[in-house]
């Protein structure tokens, strides 16, 4: 498991989002814009993404 925060997250969401996922052990990436992340999920502009797929979670944080 992994979180995506857009690149332009608000800083409170930031925060609050890095705060409780490193308290869980959860890696936190830094991914594109909120409208790029959230069009690749063919939804609106998306500050952030909990990745519960191993699989790709994975590839993400191995930087692939």
């Amino acid at each position: 498991m992994c979180v995506v925060l857009a690149e332009d997250a608000g800083q409170r969401t930031m925060e609050k989002v890095t705060r409780l996922a490193e308290a869980k052990g959860i890696p936190v990436l830094r991914g594109p814009v909120a409208s790029e992340l959230g069009a690749g999920l063919g939804r609106p502009a998306v500050q952030a993404v909990g990745v519960t797929d191993p699989a790709l979670a994975r590839g993400l944080t191995a930087g692939g």
